[in-house]
């Protein structure tokens, strides 16, 4: 009886260890990246072309290529995504930076460092 109760007690203790290792990592740079600051682009100084950005900050890190035709931006590619990845988040920012011609735009509620990560990435492709 007594070597269920280590036996239980050590898989407790180590799925709590496990727990709380996984809680620190959705945390780690979450702040940080929440209170970036996203900069206006300037698309009229842009030639035609591919542009590839790139943001590396832990979990947050993500690479897109950005397509540029008569100074606008016609299409948003990401090549790496964020850990875990929200497809319709992605989605909004894209279709809201191609319309808006810019990365100067409101987040998505609820998953603000995901939609700044991927802005930023975005403005590191456009900026020279």
């Amino acid at each position: 009886m007594k070597n269920v109760f280590k036996i239980v007690a050590w898989i407790f203790l180590g799925v709590m260890i496990i727990g709380f290792g996984f809680m620190f990592f959705l945390g780690k740079d979450l702040d940080s990246t929440t209170n970036l600051e996203v900069t206006p682009v300037n698309l009229s100084a842009i030639a035609d072309g591919d542009y590839e950005g790139h943001f590396d900050h832990g979990r947050f890190t993500n690479t897109v290529v950005v397509t540029i035709k008569d100074h606008k931006i016609i299409d948003i590619k990401f090549t790496k995504t964020v850990d875990f990845d929200w497809p319709e988040v992605r989605q909004a920012l894209v279709e809201a930076v191609i319309e808006k011609q810019n990365v100067d735009i409101d987040t998505i509620t609820e998953a603000t460092a995901t939609s700044k990560a991927y802005l930023k990435s975005i403005e590191k492709a456009l900026r020279p």
